[in-house]
């Protein structure tokens, strides 16, 4: 049995001195195949001498060389960014005060905390889940209103989403004679 260190075998797996216990020949086959791979690194490494011969290491150093002025357009997107993310948040604070007490209570249950509509109905003990979906919908439709009334937001070209409206009843013919 031989004792090797699997650091220096398996070097980005085990970064701390891990020694184990092996057989002769599978701790030999490990050091053989360990020296395969680190005498023919070797001799690539010491033979490369153009950035053309050397496989990968031409894109890597392209990827993370940036130039100033991309520097300088990532930095004012990203403060853009966080500019349009504080207005959007200060809208959402100021739409949100216009809501019931209820409808802010169930909206943030149903969105923030993440619980279904059957979970909102038990924990306000109402029994009617309907009655939570109808709340809910309509602060969503409270807020998309006032978003719109403020400009915030383009009025939606359908109304498939968060309606009131039911679908138009199929007119039927009534007809009381049988057909033969």
């Amino acid at each position: 049995m031989k004792t090797i260190n699997l650091k220096k075998y398996y070097y980005p797996l085990y970064e701390t001195d891990t020694f184990i216990e092996l057989p002769d020949e599978i701790a030999d086959a490990i050091a053989e195949e360990w020296r395969t791979d680190h005498n023919s690194e070797q001799r690539l490494w010491s033979h490369t001498y153009s950035m053309d011969y050397s496989p990968g290491l031409e894109y890597h150093l392209l990827s993370h060389a940036l130039s100033a002025e991309d520097t300088l357009l990532e930095e004012e997107t990203r403060r853009e960014q966080e500019e349009a993310h504080e207005l959007m948040l200060q809208r959402l604070r100021e739409a949100l005060a216009t809501l019931t007490p209820t409808q802010a209570r169930r909206l943030h249950a149903r969105f923030v905390e993440g619980k279904k509509y059957r979970e909102i109905a038990e924990d306000e003990g109402i029994a009617s889940v309907s009655l939570v979906t109808n709340t809910v919908r309509d602060a969503i439709l409270k807020l998309r209103k006032y978003f719109i009334k403020r400009g915030w937001m383009e009025p939606l070209k359908e109304d498939a989403i968060c309606t009131k409206t039911a679908p138009p009843k199929r007119n039927r013919k009534k007809t009381s004679e049988k057909k033969s």
